[in-house]
């Protein structure tokens, strides 16, 4: 029993939870807390990640998206998924990150499992200041006239792109697009874009900031340049970068004509205004008519026949979908597609043949079938397997099964006649005839 009891833990699941982050940081920057969840077996569901809430500082957990890890301890192999937790701190200190427990369903059973990792601190020098960023920033802007040349009441947009590699984008500031003079100042809001790789790695973030400045009056006129402030995040040095301004030339406003005159045309509108409706129009009336009273006094009449055709509609349709030409179209469209499943092809010869298993469903057939089976399943599921071969002669020959299991009739019912309702009703309609 002892031996039992060993090669029973030893076969037992294992969940391993890791926890890194690196051991210093400045404040304002953005910290990655890695989280690896790894296991012997393989997961069942998506593991369940721990809130973690900090306080003054700010965290976001991750998006969903993870990175594929494997590893090994003692011998033994381990596989799983990196998530990542982004923090940022504002203030300088000792910052403490208490374990974290996950808990995940592993397979083959599915039991879940919970796992913590061992706690981690992190120290934060410096001190953040507010609306300066830290880390590497990328600035550039962009100038676009509406119409080019502008002329009085013509808008011209201002873009300011701020760029941060390893920087949350929230945390991005606003770019200074102040009011100008000789213009009115329309701000938009600003689109703020969290970078990743696509595979669940945060790499930065992005904010754009756009201003349409409305030209009131024709001249020339100056738009200032703008200084952004960020800290180098390596050095912890103050760095900055000035985009420049733009003069732009307004030129006045075209006195345009009017195309016609607005009093003359209203005075012709009132010659010979009369009211002539065609030979059809009163028979028209008439018939709409007749046709919305017989629906206002037949509403609660059509009401019903409606939903007697709704229900008609739905259970027509969920007979189709239990049928086994649904089940043999599907699988059709399965054996063209790319993706080498055969979800469908197991539906179909459970509703053709009742079986549930290919073996099964082969076993009345002649030898050349069952050894087609059998080498299509070893095909799939032995050494070697992934070839796209199978896919063809199988779809093939499912049509000589299919006609095979026609002949000999419907699949045996799941459930005993005195139990299955489908029979009950037969019978019960049988007996009223």
């Amino acid at each position: 029993m002892a031996l039992a009891a060993s090669l029973h833990a030893q076969e037992a699941p294992m969940l391993r939870v890791t926890a890194k982050a690196p051991a210093q940081a400045q404040a304002g920057a953005t910290v990655r807390l890695q989280l690896e969840v790894m296991t012997s077996t393989w997961f069942t569901q998506p593991p369940r990640l721990p809130a973690l809430e900090l306080p003054g500082v700010l965290v976001t957990p991750p998006s969903g998206e993870a990175e594929l890890v494997r590893g090994s301890q003692d011998g033994q192999a381990f596989s799983g998924l990196r998530y990542t937790y982004l923090l940022s701190a504002q203030s300088a200190g000792t910052l403490q990150i208490p374990a974290l427990a996950v808990t995940a369903q592993l397979g083959p059973g599915g039991a879940p499992v919970t796992a913590e990792s061992e706690p981690l601190s992190i120290e934060f020098t410096g001190a953040a200041q507010p609306g300066k960023v830290v880390g590497e920033l990328s600035v550039t802007q962009s100038y676009t006239l509406a119409p080019d040349p502008m002329v009085q009441g013509g808008r011209i947009t201002r873009s300011v792109t701020q760029r941060a590699d390893g920087v949350q984008a929230m945390l991005l500031p606003p770019a200074p697009l102040g009011d100008v003079p000789h213009f009115k100042r329309y701000p938009r809001e600003p689109e703020v874009v969290t970078l990743t790789d696509g595979r669940g790695g945060f790499l930065g973030g992005q904010r754009i900031d756009r201003a349409d400045y409305i030209a009131q009056e024709a001249g020339s006129y100056e738009l200032p340049p703008l200084t952004l402030n960020w800290t180098d995040g390596p050095s912890g040095a103050p760095q900055s970068k000035t985009l420049p301004g733009r003069r732009v030339d307004v030129a006045a406003a075209p006195q345009a004509a009017p195309p016609f005159s607005l009093a003359d045309d209203l005075a012709q509108l009132r010659h010979g205004a009369r009211w002539l409706l065609p030979a059809w129009a009163a028979p028209a009336v008439i018939g709409v008519t007749a046709a919305a009273l017989a629906l206002w006094l037949g509403w609660a009449w059509w009401m019903r026949l409606a939903r007697v055709l709704g229900a008609a509609a739905k259970a027509g349709q969920a007979r189709w979908r239990a049928s086994e030409p649904c089940y043999w179209l599907a699988w059709r469209r399965e054996a063209r597609g790319a993706q080498p499943v055969l979800s469908n092809f197991y539906r179909w010869i459970r509703r053709g043949s009742g079986a549930v298993t290919l073996r099964a469903a082969l076993a009345p057939m002649e030898e050349a079938d069952r050894q087609l089976g059998e080498s299509t399943l070893q095909r799939i599921y032995g050494e070697g397997g992934g070839h796209a071969d199978w896919r063809a002669a199988l779809a093939a020959r499912s049509r000589a099964w299919r006609k095979a299991w026609r002949r000999r009739g419907p699949a045996p019912a799941a459930l005993p006649a005195e139990l299955n309702p489908v029979d009950q009703e037969r019978n019960t309609r049988a007996g009223r005839s």
